[in-house]
């Protein structure tokens, strides 16, 4: 349900472009699918404030590659609770962000 975000992003070359192409791709999902919508605009609003973070500024290759494993793992996370009760999909997505909040502080 959320890995195609991955893929377009891998197929971008996982570029500034991918990331705003996933974030575009992630709010009409988020209308598309209204059970889901909050966890597609997390990730909506995840890669869209990467764009806004990097697109003027360099960016080395580990802070690059660190910031795709960490959207990867918000990805999977909610992907492998997508058919779980609404309740435990949730209480997944508070613990994505509250996690997303630690790390960007």
């Amino acid at each position: 349900m959320f890995t195609f975000l991955l893929d377009l992003a891998t197929e971008k070359g996982r570029s500034i472009h991918a990331y705003a192409a996933a974030a575009k791709a992630a709010y009409a999902q988020a209308l598309k699918e209204p059970d889901h919508a909050a966890a597609f605009y997390y990730l909506a609003t995840s890669a869209e404030n990467f764009v806004d973070r990097h697109e003027r500024q360099p960016l080395s290759s580990e802070e690059f590659e660190q910031t795709f494993m960490a959207f990867q793992a918000d990805i999977h996370a909610l992907e492998k609770t997508a058919e779980a009760p609404e309740g435990t999909r949730l209480s997944v997505l508070n613990e994505i962000v509250a996690s997303r909040i630690e790390r960007t502080g």
